[in-house]
């Protein structure tokens, strides 16, 4: 009885071990192997490729390589997939490896639904042979080849810099530590500041609406001045044209009038010396404060308005000494690709005010809405003019005894890039300074869009004793144009200047 257990144990073994050597050498057995379906690819080469190798849909085992053949100058493979797994028309399938040296196997991307299912039996029309390797090894090493040059480029220009690069790095260096000194010496006035500017920031959110209000109304009222006042304007322009084509239509002939005169006084003797004693009598009477021109040139009264107009004239000439001229030209890049670039003057005649004439010009031009008529209807057209744009405003200083003292508010009401506008600056030294302005109320330079005015907010440092550097935000209030601007310019007093301007424009009259 044990001497059978012990034949069927041994029977039993060794059929386990026959069907695990089957399994081993000759892959699933036929009985145990789902249903499959066949399909065709066509390569230009396989690249190692070998029958049995497996096929996997989207990186996942689905079937194995039933034969590879030869066909038309092409290689045929055969391949066989789960009849589970769904092939569509516009599959694709290409050799991979696992590894860079690894077992090749055949990887079909199995496509979209929406082409429809590709039946058995049928080819993958698109494929995608192997990565040469020995191609790949090439490449490599004409890339390894540029990267030895590169590096030996590069060594050869550290070596020639040597010196440059030493002194370089010593510059940074003695920069970095300069700049963390003058850190931590101006840390307490940084934090001073930045507690300012918060105070100021909650303050302007307070204010700034009404202001804003306010300033839109003014600017309003200076935009209709200066609307009403343009055909006045053109008159007088127009007047001056005509009254010089008259002089130089009449001053030959009152050269020649001049002329005639002279010959008739050369031959009128006579009467030139009647006329002389005729002129002595007068002179006489004059004297004696008879007749109307006589008691003119006697009034005391006129003697003392001829003295009040000397001394108005001598006070106007006190305030010119005592005024400063300050010159300002800048430029600046806005975010969005425009410039600008002008020429500010500001006279300064003592410590409380002073007025601001500038000129700017303007990369992106002024938009202007004109009417015309067109078979009798009224057409509204917009143009876009690059003029020069003008600033005329009246600024006041007031010094600040709160926040910093020494520092100055300055608050600037008037005409800014040729409409109204209004500005306010925080002058916190003589190298810093914080700016902010708001214009441009009824804007046109966008048609058909409803905008609020134009702001920028920025700040001004001075670099050297005439040289500065100044950014900030632009058009703040826009936000689908909100941009920034960066730029800088040169500032200097000049108050010969002003003399010479002062007696150039005496000359003219």
């Amino acid at each position: 009885m044990e001497n059978t257990k012990v034949k069927v144990g041994i029977f039993v073994t060794f059929s386990f071990l026959a069907f695990a050597t089957v399994v081993l050498f000759f892959g699933e057995l036929p009985f145990l192997k789902g249903k499959t379906k066949i399909y065709y690819a066509y390569f230009t080469n396989v690249a190692g490729l070998s029958k049995g190798a497996d096929v996997r849909v989207a990186g996942v085992k689905a079937g194995k390589v039933e034969d590879i053949l030869f066909e038309r100058n092409k290689i045929k493979v055969v391949l066989s997939v789960a009849s589970n797994v769904p092939i569509y028309k516009d599959a694709d399938a290409k050799i991979e490896s696992l590894g860079l040296l690894g077992d090749k196997y055949v990887e079909i991307e199995p496509g979209h639904p929406d082409k429809g299912l590709l039946p058995p039996n049928s080819v993958i029309a698109k494929t995608v042979p192997p990565a040469d390797i020995s191609t790949l090894i090439a490449k490599l090493n004409k890339t390894t080849e540029n990267i030895n040059k590169l590096t030996k480029l590069v060594y050869l220009t550290l070596e020639e810099n040597r010196a440059q690069l030493r002194l370089l790095i010593a510059n940074l260096s003695q920069l970095s530590a300069n700049l963390n000194q003058l850190l931590e010496e101006n840390k307490t006035n940084i934090n001073q500041t930045l507690a300012s500017i918060r105070e100021i920031t909650a303050q302007l959110e307070k204010t700034l609406p009404q202001l804003s209000k306010e300033y839109e109304m003014l600017a309003k009222n200076l935009n209709g001045l200066i609307k009403d006042t343009r055909p006045q304007i053109k008159e007088t322009l127009e007047n001056i044209a005509a009254l010089s084509r008259t002089l130089n239509e009449e001053l030959p002939k009152l050269v020649r009038s001049i002329q005639e005169a002279s010959d008739t006084i050369a031959d009128s003797k006579t009467e030139l010396k009647t006329t002389l004693k005729n002129l002595a009598k007068i002179t006489e009477k004059i004297e004696r404060g008879e007749g109307t021109l006589g008691k003119l040139i006697n009034d005391q009264r006129l003697y003392r308005e001829l003295t009040k107009s000397v001394k108005t004239l001598g006070k106007a000439a006190s305030v010119l000494a005592k005024t400063d001229l300050h010159i300002e030209a800048w430029a600046q890049y806005e975010g969005t690709g425009d410039s600008k670039a002008g020429v500010n003057i500001m006279l300064q005649p003592d410590s409380h005010k002073y007025y601001l004439l500038g000129i700017v010009g303007d990369s992106a031009g002024k938009v202007t809405k004109k009417v015309i008529y067109e078979n009798g209807q009224p057409v509204e057209i917009t143009e876009k003019e690059y003029k020069p744009e003008i600033n005329l405003q009246y600024a006041r200083i007031f010094a600040d005894r709160w926040l910093h003292p020494g520092s100055s508010i300055v608050l600037r009401v008037g005409i800014k890039e040729s409409t109204g506008g209004v500005g306010l600056d925080y002058v916190y030294n003589d190298r810093l300074m914080f700016t902010s302005d708001i214009w441009d109320f009824g804007r046109e330079d966008h048609p058909g869009e409803s905008l609020k005015p134009n702001t920028e907010v920025g700040f001004k440092y001075m670099l050297f004793s005439s040289f500065f550097v100044k950014a900030g935000g632009y058009d703040l209030l826009n936000p689908q144009y909100r941009t920034i601007y960066i730029g800088g310019g040169m500032s200097f007093t000049d108050n010969d200047l002003k003399y010479l301007l002062g007696g150039m424009s005496l000359s003219s009259f």
